[in-house]
């Protein structure tokens, strides 16, 4: 029981890192188009980041119980409680993304304005450091191998996202909080 309590609050590290992620996003996207907007929607903002993983970790110990309730849960020979973490999780990668892409369409178009002085060169030059500093932020580098299925890609992914995976709270502190002199 205990080994089982570890592996499901260990998923909902996991699945809550990714919603965090989502979060990040949908208030930087707000930040960006709604610019005078007084409503904030913290309230909201928690109960994504923290209730929805919380929804379909419940579901998935129900599902493990009643499908797969062998050993301590860290094998998937059945695919139906796996994608009960996995599908939300996909979902929130790629509705990240798409804020993504949104965000930097957005700036581009910020750059591209009659307001913004200087060259292309150095628009471009600012729209590529800021593309480059929302990459962590958003967690775009899951993106990669998100798609894939797990046994087809398994050793570079396992490589790639220990790389990029394990530095990413690094990189995004020392990117807005220690070399940022608003903070």
């Amino acid at each position: 029981v205990g080994c089982k309590a570890i592996l499901v609050f260990f998923q909902y590290g996991v699945m809550a890192n990714f919603y965090w992620l989502l979060v990040e996003g949908l208030y930087l996207h707000i930040l960006l188009v709604l610019i005078f907007s007084p409503n904030r929607h913290f309230t909201i903002y928690l109960l994504i980041g923290w209730g929805i993983p919380t929804i379909f970790i419940i579901t998935w110990t129900v599902t493990r119980i009643i499908l797969e309730d062998t050993g301590c849960w860290d094998t998937n020979e059945h695919g139906g409680p796996w994608w009960v973490i996995r599908i939300p999780i996909l979902i929130s990668i790629i509705v990240n993304f798409i804020l993504f892409i949104s965000i930097i369409r957005i700036l581009l178009q910020k750059l591209r304005s009659p307001d913004v002085g200087g060259n292309d060169q150095s628009q471009y030059k600012r729209l590529a450091k800021s593309t480059l500093l929302l990459i962590p932020l958003f967690g775009v580098h899951y993106t990669v191998f998100a798609l894939f299925p797990d046994h087809s890609s398994n050793n570079y992914k396992i490589i790639f996202e220990l790389c990029l995976g394990s530095f990413q709270g690094l990189i995004v502190a020392v990117l807005y909080c220690f070399l940022n002199s608003e903070v």
